[in-house]
């Protein structure tokens, strides 16, 4: 019975970590990018480098959002 019990709980409870870890990498990741666009007059560099840091930043978004998810349903 007790160890139905802890498999029951353990299943019942996700952790959030992953949330803290790609919010962390998030938040790093625009601060980075808001640093080096502020002290550059000329940024991003090509078009190419912005389609990448866009796409960068869409990805980093999107993960949030289904770690989110994941985290609550």
């Amino acid at each position: 019975m007790t160890q139905a019990t802890l498999i029951l709980a353990s299943e019942a409870a996700k952790s959030e970590m992953p949330f803290f870890i790609i919010g962390i990498v998030f938040a790093a990741w625009a601060v980075i990018i808001g640093g080096i666009g502020t002290a550059s007059e000329s940024f991003p560099p090509s078009r190419g480098a912005g389609i990448a840091i866009g796409a960068v930043s869409v990805v980093l978004a999107a993960a949030t959002m289904v770690i989110v998810l994941l985290v609550i349903v």
